[in-house]
């Protein structure tokens, strides 16, 4: 029997990309949308799914091709490669949408935190500074936990569809 391997790098990009081209449409949408600060339940278990279906859809994609045949090593590769495309995606279109398309959102995010009236250089340097903090603690947190969100989702599903080659034969 001949034992035949696919590279995992294929399904990483390809699905990693789609993810984060997903993730700029829908953030696009929020914004246009005004719900970029909106909290729903149903926009959660929507974006939950969404991350879920993708990944897992990966990881499938990837048995089918491979013989049926997927470690739990190679699911955790694909589903945390997925999951870290898509975020470095969606970061840069999210900084791409508050620094260029729309600086003002930006600064109204930053303004219901904490007002500011005065204009000297001082306080813009302090409002500057305030935006490129909020733009890194934001991108920080959301590649933390999306990341952690596919090493879950990518153990999980890797767990389930998992089966080995034989040894022995």
């Amino acid at each position: 029997m001949k034992e035949t391997t696919i590279s995992v790098k294929k399904y990483i990009l390809v699905y990693g990309f789609i993810l984060g081209l997903i993730w700029i449409v829908y953030g696009f949408l929020r914004n246009i949308t005004d719900n970029r600060t909106t909290s729903n339940w149903a926009l959660s278990i929507f974006e939950l799914s969404l991350h879920i279906g993708i990944i897992v859809y990966g990881i499938y994609k990837f048995k089918n091709k491979n013989d049926s045949f997927l470690t739990l090593w190679q699911a955790f590769k694909i589903g945390f490669g997925i999951a870290l495309i898509s975020t470095l995606m969606q970061i840069i279109g999210d900084i791409f949408f508050l620094k260029v398309m729309s600086p003002e959102t930006l600064q109204d995010i930053i303004n219901s935190t904490s007002p500011s009236t005065s204009s000297e250089p001082q306080e813009q340097n302090k409002l500057l500074s305030k935006k490129n903090n909020y733009l890194f603690t934001t991108s920080l947190t959301s590649l933390i936990f999306n990341s952690t969100l596919g090493i879950l989702i990518s153990l999980l599903g890797g767990a389930f569809m998992q089966k080995n080659r034989d040894p022995f034969h």
